[in-house]
């Protein structure tokens, strides 16, 4: 009888044990601290300085802390921070779209938000276009960044009508040219445009419209050459997990509101 409980107790203890849980910090890559490159893109990523923070850190670091991983975040530059993917001297990229390229030297999570590029326009026009088409078709002029890969219809729309896109070397510069009446409106990522208006002091005169020209999924990238993929297996899973309980959108929403700082 007391044999039987011993070896009942025994059994149990050996599954408990299988069951699966976070991993533990020695399961993790780079004796349990990874390296994420950031450069400034908010809200995704704020940098100021040396000191990286934003809203993809704030659910990074949340996720590896429930596996018991640290992570250590450094200003990069994209081109520089892209190469350093490639070599396996940083771990983590954030926000990026998936193509494949990238996936010849990246691992990627699971969708980790939805990133739509829309048209900004002068407050006084904020209705007054129906589609990107409809923009054009009425002779007024597109900002853009150059060299920035815009998706979507935008392509087959600047391919129609070239003598219709301005381009510049930033968003700010985008955005006083709208300010200046100088084209009609801008194409950007929601979030990012947003809050490089609110810097800019340009809420009042500049508005987002309702007019999607592009949705597609972003991910969190991991190096192949340091990160295994079943780290990046479980990382998503705890994504998954943040994403279905809340917990994700109690995070990102700060970020997100109208009224954000950044």
């Amino acid at each position: 009888m007391f044999r039987s409980q011993v070896l009942l107790a025994l059994i149990g203890a050996i599954a408990f044990a299988c069951l699966p849980g976070p991993a533990a910090a020695q399961d993790c890559p780079r004796d349990g601290t990874l390296i994420a490159g950031a450069g400034d893109y908010r809200p995704y990523n704020i940098v100021e300085g040396n000191q990286v923070s934003g809203m993809d850190f704030d659910v990074i670091e949340t996720i590896l802390d429930k596996m018991g991983c640290g992570l250590i975040k450094v200003p990069l530059p994209w081109t520089r921070h892209l190469n350093a993917m490639r070599l396996g001297t940083v771990d983590i990229a954030t926000p990026v779209t998936k193509t494949p390229e990238r996936e010849t030297f990246a691992h990627f999570s699971s969708p980790y938000i939805q990133a739509d590029e829309i048209l900004f326009v002068r407050a006084e026009n904020l209705e007054k276009y129906e589609n990107l088409s409809d923009f054009f078709l009425r002779d007024k002029r597109l900002g853009v960044v150059r060299d920035y890969a815009y998706g979507g219809s935008f392509p087959e729309m600047a391919n129609a009508y070239p003598h219709l896109i301005e381009q510049t070397d930033s968003l700010e510069l985008n955005l006083k040219q709208l300010e200046l009446g100088r084209v009609d409106a801008i194409l950007g990522e929601t979030y990012v445009v947003t809050s490089v208006i609110k810097q800019l002091g340009l809420s009042n005169v500049i508005k987002p419209t309702e007019i999607v020209v592009a949705s597609e999924p972003n991910y969190i990238m991991f190096s192949k050459e340091s990160i295994p993929a079943e780290f990046v297996d479980a990382f998503s899973k705890e994504l998954r997990a943040m994403q279905e309980n809340g917990e994700f959108e109690r995070i990102t929403a700060p970020y997100k509101a109208a009224d954000s700082p950044v």
